[in-house]
């Protein structure tokens, strides 16, 4: 594995944390790979009885997507993208050992979405979520699917469609967020948690999550085969690109 993810292992615990901080520690192809790659290992792994997933640096967990990767994208190029995405979200919600969250800041579109898909999430208080795909031109079809499971209808279509900000304490408010933590303490409190997790018997835990897992698999698969047709068309329409490119050229300016 290369660096831009980091392996640590506390006891029971594996600690995986994004390592691109440069880029807020955002997404592209070959960190999902990874990502799935690790969590894999851990499945097999029955001295792991639990994962932390984490951001490097202060600034974000995860901004999502690297927009530098998906603005250089051609419309043939989405089937294969999208199976790459595919990919990745079915490693992550397919994983039966707890995955516990520590947002260190920024959660951001597909960092959000591997946020909704861990099974609990502690924060500091600058943690901001996000879940901005709609401005950068492209449609939240799987990320609207998480938030609709975990909040209902009206309150996922209102964030999906503004792509405005949830704060730390309107994530707590709403049951996004288990706790929030001081920075100084987020890791240390969501490793005590995950050991919390790693010592209750394992075979009832990995019974609970895969049923937890089966009925969030019927749903996502629906919601993944609807991305991959939706994120093409989109694709095709130039619209994402143009965003993005645009975007990047106005951060490079400043």
């Amino acid at each position: 594995m290369s660096k831009t993810i980091i392996v640590e292992t506390d006891g029971p615990v594996r600690v995986l944390t994004l390592n691109r901080p440069e880029r807020l520690n955002a997404l592209d192809t070959g960190v999902r790979g990874e990502v799935g790659q690790l969590l894999r290992a851990a499945e097999r792994d029955p001295a792991v009885r639990a994962v932390v997933l984490t951001g490097a640096g202060e600034r974000a967990f995860c901004a999502g997507q690297d927009l530098n990767e998906s603005a250089a994208l051609k419309p043939e190029d989405g089937p294969r993208w999208m199976a790459s995405w595919k990919a990745y979200f079915t490693a992550v919600s397919s994983f039966t050992k707890p995955l516990v969250a520590a947002l260190n800041g920024v959660t951001a579109g597909a960092g959000l979405e591997t946020a909704l898909l861990c099974h609990i999430r502690l924060a500091q208080p600058a943690t901001r979520l996000i879940m901005a795909e709609v401005d950068v031109g492209l449609p939240a079809v799987v990320g609207g699917f998480l938030l609709q499971t975990h909040l209902g209808v009206s309150r996922a279509n209102e964030i999906t469609l503004t792509g405005r900000t949830i704060l730390a304490e309107e994530g707590r408010a709403i049951g996004i967020l288990k706790e929030i933590v001081p920075a100084e303490r987020l890791m240390a409190r969501t490793l005590e948690v995950a050991r919390e997790l790693a010592a209750k018997p394992p075979e009832a835990m990995r019974l609970n999550l895969v049923r937890f897992r089966t009925l969030l698999r019927r749903g996502l698969a629906e919601a993944e085969r609807a991305s991959v047709r939706l994120q093409k068309q989109a694709v095709a329409t130039g619209e994402p690109q143009k965003v993005m490119a645009d975007f990047l050229a106005r951060r490079k300016r400043r």
